[in-house]
């Protein structure tokens, strides 16, 4: 039979979750104040204007490259087709405050592409 657990060790379980949780927020907020390398924006900028494509809303937030769906690792983000053309950064440069483009996906009758 197991023993109950005791209010200190209840506390020790509380608190720990906590930390995670709270670990992992700030993650998050650290990851959404990233920004895209400039070299990388001005490299996706010249290809979408040469291609004749546009940024999409659910990525390209305020224009800054790397938010929205872009944060998101699944490869579900290219199989939406709201969400073309897509891409896919990491934020884990520079102490979580520098993101680069590490995917880039399109599919037009005119261009298809992955990277």
């Amino acid at each position: 039979m197991m023993k109950p657990l005791s209010s200190s060790s209840n506390f020790l379980l509380y608190f720990f979750l906590f930390f995670l949780v709270f670990f992992r927020c700030i993650q998050s907020i650290n990851a959404q104040n990233a920004t895209t390398d400039p070299s990388e924006v001005r490299a996706l900028n010249s290809i979408f204007q040469q291609w004749g494509i546009q940024a999409v809303d659910s990525w390209n937030i305020s224009g800054e490259p790397c938010s929205g769906t872009a944060l998101t690792q699944s490869s579900s983000v290219f199989e939406d087709p709201t969400n073309n053309p897509a891409i896919r950064c990491d934020c884990s440069f520079e102490n979580n405050t520098l993101c680069h483009i590490t995917s880039l996906y399109a599919s037009f009758s005119h261009v298809s592409a992955i990277f």
